[in-house]
């Protein structure tokens, strides 16, 4: 486990995957539900228009709400569209924690708040588009 977490840390890659599991350790006790969303968040890839332009597959990066790019950050933080299961997900944190908060903590804390948020993200973003 203790060579592991070193390559973990060591690498390039995976760089918004490790902001939400830093720890090798926590991620394999952690329960998750993977679905295709939610791996598309932690992961960066997938239906994602900044990542689908980049390899060519859509002409444009921008989010449907019209205020930036469609990228991780952009979906958790920023989209218009997601504004109202935004603000479910900050309610959830709020009882707790403050917004912002650190994507760790938000798995380790506040998973299934967040896993409800990524679950409502292709009705609210035609992020399939």
């Amino acid at each position: 486990m203790e060579h592991w977490q070193r390559e973990w840390e060591k690498t390039n890659k995976g760089g918004i995957t490790n902001e939400y599991f830093p720890k090798v350790a926590e991620r394999l006790h952690t329960k998750i539900n993977l679905t295709q969303n939610f791996t598309t968040v932690i992961m960066g890839h997938g239906n994602i228009k900044s990542y689908l332009h980049r390899f060519k597959i859509i002409d444009t990066p921008n989010c449907p709400c019209g205020n930036g790019n469609q990228t991780t950050e952009h979906i958790l933080l920023e989209c218009a569209v997601l504004q109202e299961d935004r603000e479910r997900l900050i309610a959830e944190v709020a009882k707790t924690d403050d917004w912002p908060i650190s994507k760790e903590m938000l798995i380790k804390n506040h998973y299934k708040a967040f896993a409800k948020f990524t679950k409502n993200m292709d009705k609210s973003t035609e992020i399939n588009t």
